[in-house]
C-alpha cells in the first residue's frame, strides 16, 4: 500500500515540482554567485533607498559653504583659512562634539590666515574640548600585489587634528553607492576614511590613538559609537578591522538630498566675528558637525541612488551607515539559498 501512495500520478508530481525548485534555487543562487544579476541586485535596492521615507538623523548636522557664503568671500579658491577657523572655532564654542572640514587644505594660502587655522587647532589639542577632522586625499602607492595607499599631506605638518580621506568607490555608470572605511596602508594597517575619523573625534581619540588602533590586526576591534533604535548616540561598540576592511559596505542614504538639518556657513561666521556667545540651548550641542562645499564652482557634487548630491553630504550619510553599522551587504549564500 505504501508503495502504491507514493508510486502515485499525484505524488510524482509533487516530487518533480520539488525537485525543480530546488534545481532552480541552485541555479538562482550559483549565478548571484557570480555576479549574473549583479546589476538587478544594485537596482533593486537603488529603487529601495530611493523610494523610502527620510530616516532621522538629529544627531549630524551640516554647515554649508553655499553661493552666497563664496559670494562673500569675494569668490575666490582656495578657501580662507581665517574663514574656516573662525567658523570651527564658534561650532566648537557651541558645544559640538566634532567637526568636520570636507575641504582639501593641501597647499599654503595667505601665512596669516594659515596660521590662524594651525592656532585654533593647537588650542582645541590641548583644550580636549571637542575634536576637529579634516579630509585628505588617499594616494594608491605604485608596487605589486594589493593595492595600498599613503594619505596626501596638509599645508602644514603643524596642523592638529584628526584626518580622514574623502575617497570613496564610483560604480561603472558613475554612481556614488559604496564607502570604504578604511583603505590598507603603504607602511602597515589602515588609514581611516573622513566619516570614520569624524567618529573617533566624537568618541574623543586623539590622531595618535586612532593611528595606533588602526595598526593592529584584522581580529583587533575599534570602539565607535553607535546609534540605537531611537535614533540616538547613547553608547559605543566594537567593530573589528576584519569588518571595516572588508568589502566596501553600501551607503544607507537616510533619504534624498537635504534630508540632514543643515545651516549657511556665513551667518555663523558673522556671529562669530560680532562676539556674539552661543546659548546653551543650540542646534550644534553634542552634535556631529559636518563643514563642507555647495557652491556650484565648487563641483562637488555627484550622482547617488536618491540624486545628485553635494559631497558633505554624502559623507554625512557615510557617517550615519557607520552610526547604523547598516553594512547592506548580501547575505550568505547559504542564507539566500534556504530562503529560495
Amino acid at each position: 500500500m505504501t508503495r502504491r501512495r507514493w508510486s502515485s500520478p499525484g505524488l510524482r508530481r509533487v516530487a518533480q515540482a520539488l525537485l525543480l525548485g530546488v534545481a532552480v534555487s541552485v541555479g538562482v543562487t550559483a549565478l548571484s554567485r557570480v555576479g549574473v544579476f549583479a546589476g538587478w541586485e544594485t537596482r533593486a535596492v537603488d529603487a529601495f533607498l530611493f523610494l523610502r521615507d527620510r530616516v532621522p538623523a538629529p544627531e549630524i548636522v551640516l554647515v554649508l559653504i553655499d553661493e552666497e557664503s563664496f559670494a562673500a568671500l569675494g569668490v575666490r579658491q582656495p578657501l580662507s583659512r581665517r574663514y574656516l577657523a573662525d567658523l570651527g572655532e564658534f561650532l566648537l564654542v557651541s558645544g559640538a562634539r566634532v567637526v568636520g572640514f570636507d575641504v582639501q587644505l593641501r597647499t599654503r594660502a595667505i601665512p596669516e590666515e594659515d596660521a590662524a587655522l594651525i592656532a585654533i587647532t593647537r588650542r582645541r589639542e590641548k583644550s580636549g574640548a571637542g575634536r576637529i577632522v579634516f579630509a585628505a586625499l588617499a594616494t594608491p602607492r605604485k608596487g605589486e600585489g594589493r593595492a595600498r595607499y599613503d594619505m596626501a599631506p596638509a599645508f602644514s605638518p603643524d596642523l592638529r587634528g584628526l584626518f580622514g580621506f574623502s575617497n570613496a568607490p564610483v560604480g561603472a555608470d558613475g554612481v556614488i553607492r559604496r564607502m570604504a572605511p578604511v583603505l590598507p596602508a603603504s607602511e602597515s594597517g589602515f588609514l581611516p576614511s573622513l566619516a570614520l575619523a569624524v567618529l573617533a573625534g566624537y568618541a574623543g581619540q586623539t590622531a595618535e590613538e586612532l593611528s595606533r588602533a588602526l595598526k593592529g590586526n584584522p581580529a583587533t576591534a575599534l570602539t565607535l559609537p553607535a546609534r540605537d533604535r531611537h535614533g540616538r548616540i547613547s553608547r559605543s561598540e566594537p567593530i573589528s578591522l576584519a569588518r571595516l576592511s572588508g568589502a566596501p559596505w553600501r551607503i544607507d542614504f537616510a533619504g534624498r538630498e537635504g534630508s540632514f538639518t543643515a545651516f549657511p556657513s556665513g551667518a555663523l561666521v558673522q556671529l562669530a566675528r560680532s562676539g556674539v556667545r552661543p546659548e546653551a540651548d543650540n542646534p550644534f550641542r553634542d552634535k556631529i558637525v559636518l563643514v563642507g562645499a555647495t557652491f556650484a564652482e565648487s563641483r562637488d557634487f555627484y550622482p547617488t541612488p536618491t540624486g545628485l548630491m553635494a559631497g558633505v553630504e554624502i559623507h554625512a550619510n557615510m557617517v550615519f551607515t557607520l552610526l547604523s553599522r547598516r553594512t547592506l551587504l548580501p547575505p550568505h549564500w547559504l542564507l539566500s539559498l534556504s530562503v529560495l
